[in-house]
């Protein structure tokens, strides 16, 4: 930490030591209770969970938080579209649905949605209301037809196309990735 405090200041640029925090990821972390990080003679806080690029990364990496993170943005919408459905067109609705529900769940969803189904069932149900809703379904609707009627896909495939689409592009376009991905994967010619 020394160091990275040196290379900062020799490149002048500056930390701001009161935005940051570090977490441990490992299994037994409880084990280093005790343990205190420090970077120019201040302490380092510790924290749980720490919000990176706009995903909450928990030190278990169950992703729980940011899980209710982005349930607790969506559920405001169900009053919303409630109110809503009636007055607007099913084109404008689907365009709400895309910017407001859709982006929320996508974004990230490579790596949050690598969780177990437990875990994602939240925003699962919640997802599958907001569509019923905004649609004008009724409880009895299928979710395989909500889905299909916005061309879209719950959230375990929707994980899984981004991951596919992912290697897609590693495979075929690579040039279209950051180029911190164009040695990513270790390639077997064989």
């Amino acid at each position: 930490m020394a160091q990275l405090y040196e290379w900062f200041t020799v490149n002048r640029l500056r930390l701001n030591l009161d935005k940051t925090c570090y977490s441990i990821f490992a299994p037994n972390h409880k084990d280093m209770k005790g343990f205190k990080l420090y970077i120019n003679s201040k302490e380092i806080e510790h924290v749980e969970c720490c919000k990176y690029l706009g995903i909450l990364i928990g030190s278990d990496l169950k992703w729980q938080d940011h899980i209710n993170y982005i349930y607790n943005k969506l559920i405001k919408f169900t009053s919303i579209f409630y109110k809503i459905r009636t007055k607007l067109p099913e084109e404008v609705l689907r365009m709400i649905y895309f910017a407001f529900i859709h982006s929320h769940l996508s974004y990230g969803i490579e790596v949050y949605a690598n969780t177990t189904a437990n875990h994602l069932s939240k925003l699962n149900v919640l997802n599958n209301r907001l569509l019923r809703i905004i649609q004008k379904k009724s409880i009895k609707t299928h979710n395989n037809d909500l889905y299909k009627s916005y061309f879209t896909l719950p959230l375990q495939l929707l994980h899984q196309f981004n991951i596919i689409l992912f290697m897609h592009n590693y495979v075929y376009h690579r040039n279209k990735l950051p180029v911190v991905f164009s040695t990513y994967f270790q390639e077997n010619k064989s």
